[in-house]
């Protein structure tokens, strides 16, 4: 592992002019420019990988910030992204849909990545609408995979989350208090660090009421997927039985078009440290250990 500086914080603009915050871990030197950490010669030629990472709803950049670190460390030139009016990122003018928010500013880091790294394919690590946000850019976008090198999801699905009676009657609820109160007030009530916009979860509660992931001018995301042709890597949280269950990470990893894709449910039944919340398959000290390497390998050779 190499020595990562401290992060630093790029802004770039968003097609519709909102400013966004990129926290930058530059990949790591080695604690000798002459060896590497296997006692072998190091190639300082070798350009680094590149890395986008993006939260989900009610957080920041701050759930991937120990997996960029550890990325960094192993070599990786990392950028988390923050969502417009989340972290380092403006509010903007108008409140985004979930769909407007992840496709604006996926889009947004990902031509400023490929103009500042023109030679290279960015790699993408997601979580939750993290995740859903490379998804729904890329089905909309397909030739953007030329740029794209290899996918992590973690914990991230669209349609599974009202199946169960109880959730059904929690995600009315939420769109009640929500509607009651102009915005989802995550970090009044222990959801994460940030609210998150009214119209972001409105279209989150519908897709997950209706069972269907469609934009809002009727374009079929599940249908699109099956044209995706990058390396996936779909990580499920066993203990996740409502933002993201195992079926409907499932789901997503099935319609997914590539012959290199691989699922796997994280928990103790499955040789996992713990069974894995929502929030603590990116973010743990377990995750740390068992998440964050399959992560890395599967970012630097497409296998786990």
């Amino acid at each position: 592992m190499g020595v990562v500086e401290q992060p630093s914080v790029h802004h770039i603009h968003n097609g519709l002019g909102t400013r966004l915050g990129l926290t930058h871990f530059s990949a790591g030197k080695p604690v000798s420019s002459h060896d590497s950490d296997d006692g072998t010669l190091a190639n300082d030629d070798v350009s680094p990988e590149v890395v986008l990472l993006v939260h989900g709803t009610f957080s920041n950049h701050r759930s991937c910030s120990g997996l960029a670190r550890y990325l960094a460390k192993a070599g990786c030139e990392c950028w988390v992204l923050d969502f417009q009016g989340h972290g380092h990122s403006s509010r903007p003018v108008k409140h985004p849909t979930f769909e407007s928010m992840c496709l604006d500013d996926t889009e947004a880091a990902l031509l400023f990545l490929r103009e500042r790294y023109s030679t290279q394919k960015i790699h993408f690590v997601g979580h939750s609408a993290g995740g859903l946000a490379i998804l729904m850019y890329l089905a909309r976008n397909p030739l953007m995979q030329e740029s794209i090198g290899h996918v992590v999801t973690l914990a991230s699905q669209a349609t599974h989350a009202g199946v169960l009676k109880r959730n059904r009657w929690a995600i009315r609820l939420a769109s009640f208090v929500t509607r009651l109160v102009g915005f989802a007030p995550g970090r009044w009530l222990g959801i994460g660090p940030e609210h998150e916009f009214g119209r972001v979860m409105s279209q989150w509660y519908r897709w997950s009421l209706q069972g269907r992931w469609l934009g809002t001018d009727g374009f079929d995301y599940e249908a699109a997927l099956s044209q995706l042709d990058l390396p996936l890597l779909c990580l499920a949280a066993e203990a996740d039985t409502f933002i993201a269950p195992q079926d409907g990470c499932r789901h997503v990893f099935e319609l997914y078009g590539s012959n290199v894709k691989e699922f796997q449910a994280c928990g103790i039944s499955t040789g996992f440290l713990e069974s894995y919340t929502h929030a603590r398959i990116i973010s743990s000290s377990s995750a740390a250990k068992d998440i964050w390497p399959k992560i890395y390998n599967w970012l630097m050779t497409g296998q786990n």
